[in-house]
């Protein structure tokens, strides 16, 4: 069973179930987008799959579409650690965006 259907079945009912999954489904965003940053050396950081985060995080974003030309930018340059550092400040203003203070722009794992 899936973590949304799991909340689903909660007795108590109301629209905080639906605010866990979505905030759940945001944490995983920013983590796909930070992967793909710290990985964009050896993997193309335009993968559907970041592709799907970032229209997520980028749609209620009051600068998403911006983020998003900025990511789609920062994903072809050279050399690699210029990259790297490009598309992990995008993500971490990406993630402060959504509220997410234990991410500080810029920052790779």
């Amino acid at each position: 069973m899936d973590r949304k259907q799991q909340l689903r079945n909660v007795a108590f009912g109301g629209a905080w179930s639906e605010q866990i999954a979505g905030r759940e489904a945001i944490a995983a965003a920013i983590e796909t987008l930070k992967r793909a940053a710290a990985g964009a050396a050896r993997r193309d950081p335009r993968s559907p799959e970041t592709s799907s985060a970032l229209d997520l995080l980028c749609k209620n974003h009051p600068k998403g579409v911006l983020l998003r030309d900025a990511w789609r930018r920062g994903a072809t340059w050279e050399p690699a650690p210029r990259r790297i550092r490009e598309l992990a400040r995008i993500a971490g203003l990406l993630a402060e965006g959504h509220g997410d203070a234990g991410q500080k722009s810029g920052n790779v794992q």
